[in-house]
């Protein structure tokens, strides 16, 4: 039996699984990062405490094959941003996206941008003040001597990547949050080097999801449970790994992602549709024919839903199952009452209601914000007839009752909060020669789930 080897690396932890290439999962692992928060803002981890949680996942899923581990593959979601000498060891902490002390310093180094055509260039939009184009200004402005000695410019996974294999690369795709790239042209952007004073030989080689990058390195074979000569190849952003993972491939899809954030990835044929719309992009399978990926959000949700348990429902570990039980007993519309977890928590609003109907009104009020952002998406013509949901709520049979009712397409779940992990390793596997394609992986993965 052959394996592969998927890597989902979040903003809190690291999860993976080891799946065979007959789409079984035999094994998953999960390790947490622990970053340090400074005073000023800052949001940081050392690069040997990420490299230390990245290898004990893979570790830990190498030892569970019982046969040839084909390929490795890291889908994530980054942003996270460090500095190499020219011997590839790290100058600084990984910086993380969440970071805030940027504040003007991108704006001094770039001046005036055209947003609206920086936007269509990149994908994403730019703030000026998060992910690696703040980061790079940042250190630039306050760190010249460090900056200056900087060899290698990257964010966390290349550098996972080039510490196991000696080789730097990227894909169009996990390169998006990177913000140096152009996503139709997959080349970097000049201007935007040479005001940051880097060169294009100090970044990572842009390739495609699946391609193999390297093969690991003898030095680090025992400390990452692999054979030496393993290869590993280029992922992607993590929306559109799940979304490979559970086979949301056309048009007319939805991949429901709900995590610290729930996020909608909708495959598209037409970006300027989606340009228009001003939803994330991501080359998805553009660069062979295929469409788009465009995505939108309702941003940090889960913590915000979480404040309304804690308040109303309970604050034990299991107080979202309560929630879950909770709501099944109230009927739909919840007595009436209208919740907004965006808003704050008013006791006034509740007085009156049964503990059900609350716990019903919290379910249909984080439901009825992604409807909104569904409806508005719809009238810019972007618009599913089925949803695929994964992530910790998609093990919650209510959350997807709720949903089907109120945005009136069938939700199923496939791989839950493992599909992004599972989309990393069909990467590997189409790397390695064992699956066509995307559509031919995500037929074996979801028939094997």
């Amino acid at each position: 039996m052959h394996y592969l080897i998927g890597l989902d690396i979040g903003t809190s932890s690291v999860k993976g699984v080891l799946l065979s290439e007959t789409g079984k999962i035999k094994k998953t692992a999960h390790e947490a990062f622990v970053y340090t928060k400074t005073k000023d803002g800052g949001v940081e981890i050392s690069a040997k405490d990420y490299l230390a949680a990245c290898l004990a996942a893979i570790r830990s899923l190498a030892n569970g094959a019982d046969g040839e581990i084909r390929g490795v593959c890291a889908s994530a979601a980054t942003g996270n941003t460090l500095l190499l000498d020219e011997n590839g060891e790290p100058l600084t902490p990984i910086l993380n996206w969440q970071d805030t002390r940027v504040t003007t310093e991108a704006d001094a180094v770039f001046g005036e941008m055209d947003k609206d055509a920086f936007y269509r260039q990149i994908g994403w939009p730019f703030n000026g003040k998060t992910f690696p184009l703040a980061h790079l200004s940042f250190w630039k402005t306050h760190m010249p001597q460090i900056y200056k000695k900087a060899k290698y410019v990257c964010m966390s996974t290349e550098y996972l990547y080039k510490y196991l294999t000696g080789n730097f690369g990227i894909s169009r795709s996990a390169g998006t949050p990177f913000f140096l790239m152009d996503q139709k042209s997959g080349k970097y952007i000049p201007s935007l080097l040479d005001k940051l004073e880097i060169t294009e030989g100090m970044l990572p080689e842009i390739g495609k999801c699946g391609q193999i990058v390297g093969t690991v390195r003898k030095e680090c074979a025992a400390e990452c449970g692999l054979f030496a000569g393993t290869p590993l190849m280029l992922g992607s952003f993590d929306h559109p790994s799940a979304a490979r993972g559970v086979g949301v491939l056309k048009e007319g899809q939805l991949l429901l992602s709900c995590g610290t954030s729930w996020v909608g990835f909708f495959p598209v044929s037409d970006r300027e549709k989606a340009e228009k719309a001003g939803m994330l992009l991501d080359p998805f399978l553009s660069e062979t024919g295929g469409p788009w990926g465009a995505m939108t959000s309702v941003a940090s949700v889960s913590a915000n839903i979480k404040q309304y348990i804690d308040r109303y429902i309970d604050k034990a570990d299991k107080a979202f199952a309560t929630l879950s039980e909770l709501a099944a007993k109230a009927a739909p519309g919840a007595g009436g009452l209208r919740l907004c977890p965006l808003d704050k928590p008013d006791d006034k609003k509740v007085q009156g209601f049964e503990k059900t109907d609350i716990a019903r009104a919290i379910m249909e009020g984080t439901v009825a914000l992604l409807k909104a952002r569904l409806d508005f998406l719809k009238e810019k013509g972007i618009s599913a007839s089925e949803a695929i949901m994964v992530g910790g709520p998609s093990e919650d049979p209510m959350w997807r009752k709720i949903i089907e009712e109120m945005c009136g397409f069938p939700v199923r779940t496939v791989h839950g909060a493992h599909a992004g992990a599972v989309g990393a390793a069909l990467m590997a596997g189409i790397g390695a020669g064992i699956f066509k394609d995307e559509e031919a992986a995500a037929s074996v993965a979801v028939k094997g789930e």
